[in-house]
């Protein structure tokens, strides 16, 4: 097998590490990665500005672009004519779960790669932001990264990945001391939480207003089965499937809390019947 990777952490990052030392054990691995830190991104391209690729010692090309800008230049400039079987994003320095998605640079790059048609998985550690005293704990990636080559070799995930077209399967992994602390995996629904504080106000030192996005949840809040059904995700704009998702399905957040894996598939490029039914009832 044969893999495109990247992420949104940059080509330094302890999970792009582990996911290619993983992947290299049972295929082909090449990595392209921004050079630097490029999370919130989503799928953003480089549109205005050159970019220029060069390759690291560790062999990994580094981009001073975003995740997308990666993906794209490795199908039609740097790797024009070798046949991937999959593009594996990440692992990601914590969840990409739920609305989440819509900003993720892991997720964004995964997008890029079946806009064009390759399957796609992106894969995220829940928790695993900074530890031990502002270093990451590699042994965490590693447990991550041998999960993703488990489904891999495992089960039937990347064939039916490829009758998927326009899908990406968003993957979130519990993060856990060992592989005996993850209970099994899960085909998940995307969740929502709310935001506590969408935008923190602060005073720089020269005096001038600045402002920090933030996508951090509410704590101890509790996703409802009235919360998720099909009739308020309408309402709400995070209606998914035109087929109704079961108001009883397993939400992302819920599988990774009791240390499941979360496989939740994410459709895209996608105009659905019902919203061009309610549209057409207007009078334009």
């Amino acid at each position: 097998m044969k893999f495109l990777v990247s992420n949104d952490d940059g080509a330094h990052a302890p999970g792009l590490l582990a996911l290619y030392q993983a992947l290299s054990t049972v295929g082909d691995v090449v990595v392209v990665a921004p050079n630097d830190e490029q999370s919130g991104c989503s799928s953003a391209l480089s549109v205005s500005k050159p970019l220029y690729a060069h390759r690291l010692p560790s062999g990994f090309i580094a981009v001073n672009g975003s995740p997308a800008d990666c993906i794209y230049l490795a199908l039609h400039e740097l790797y024009p004519d070798t046949r991937f079987d999959c593009v594996i994003t990440g692992i990601n320095s914590g969840a990409n779960m739920g609305q989440d998605v819509m900003f993720s640079g892991t997720f964004g790059a995964a997008l890029t790669a079946q806009i064009f048609g390759l399957p796609a998985i992106s894969t995220s550690l829940v928790g695993g932001g900074v530890k031990n005293g502002g270093q990451e704990d590699a042994s965490r990636y590693k447990v991550a990264a041998d999960e993703v080559v488990k489904l891999l070799v495992e089960t039937s995930i990347l064939e039916t990945c490829k009758s998927l077209p326009y899908h990406v399967l968003n993957v979130n992994i519990p993060d856990v001391v060992c592989s005996d602390d993850i209970k099994g995996r899960k085909i998940t629904s995307l969740g929502h939480k709310q935001i506590d504080r969408p935008v923190r106000h602060m005073v720089d030192p020269r005096g001038r207003d600045a402002y920090w996005l933030s996508l951090r949840k509410r704590k101890n809040h509790v996703q409802t089965a009235e919360a998720r059904s099909p009739k308020s995700e309408e309402a709400s704009g995070l209606y998914q499937d035109e087929n109704h998702v079961s108001p009883t399905a397993m939400t992302d957040d819920q599988a990774t809390a009791a240390n499941y894996i979360s496989l939740s598939p994410v459709r895209l490029h996608h105009t659905p019947s019902y919203a061009l039914e309610k549209l057409s009832g207007i009078e334009l």
